[in-house]
């Protein structure tokens, strides 16, 4: 993992914008959906998921998501579970072909592509990286925005910009509230936050809103521990 992690922060010297091009071409080996562990799931991905298997958004939490703490970042995250049986995706099937193709996690629909995010002072940046693999062809040759299009993400940015930045604000502050509490309320504090980012939505309404408002209730939570930990001289 630690070796897998060096070698994207490499990549990111060689930025991709959304009309850059890169070749590729995926041959449906299906080597990408095996024994992963770090294809995060966002909210986004996890409502995309339960509404195209018609099931409720708990769940498909349950049943298909592992979570866990950021080791760095602190912060509640979900990672898409593979099967126990064989290391495989829970979506893959025999053919190689994907089950929930047209909704899969977006990690898996950008695949060879890595997208990015920095924060600046002018907002939230994206950019995108092509990863290294073994797999697929290179007689192809494509833009992250139409790769993007092919899986329905076309405004995916927009919400991966929002997404970030909720996860980068309640990191810094939930870094610097951690050392105040005890481990029975930390762990109280990461299941509580947690239902809220990933599970407290409508999937038959508008996402972005919703994601904002809960958010801002997380982050509105930790601001209210840090005041009462500040009152009590912690």
């Amino acid at each position: 993992m630690a070796d897998r992690n060096d070698a994207i922060i490499k990549l990111m010297d060689n930025p991709l914008g959304q009309d850059d091009v890169f070749r590729f071409r995926c041959k449906q080996c299906g080597s990408c959906c095996r024994d992963r562990v770090d294809i995060l799931l966002s909210p986004f991905d996890l409502c995309r998921i339960a509404k195209e298997l018609g099931e409720p958004l708990q769940k498909v939490f349950e049943k298909y998501g592992h979570a866990y703490i950021g080791s760095t970042s602190n912060v509640p995250l979900v990672s898409l579970k593979m099967r126990e049986d064989n290391g495989k995706c829970h979506f893959l099937r025999e053919d190689n072909r994907c089950r929930i193709q047209k909704n899969k996690p977006s990690v898996c629909a950008l695949f060879p592509l890595g997208r990015c995010a920095t924060r600046k002072d002018s907002g939230t940046e994206i950019f995108y990286i092509l990863q290294s693999t073994d797999c697929g062809e290179r007689d192809e040759s494509h833009t992250p925005k139409e790769w993007m299009g092919e899986f329905n993400l076309e405004e995916s940015e927009e919400w991966f910009c929002i997404w970030q930045d909720i996860v980068s604000t309640l990191s810094e502050r939930v870094t610097e509230v951690l050392p105040k509490v005890s481990v029975e309320f930390e762990n109280a504090l990461f299941t509580g936050i947690g239902g809220l980012l990933y599970l407290k939505y409508d999937i038959e309404k508008p996402l972005l809103p919703q994601v904002r408002e809960n958010g801002a209730k997380v982050l509105s939570i930790i601001s209210g521990i840090d005041d009462m930990m500040k009152m009590f001289g912690h």
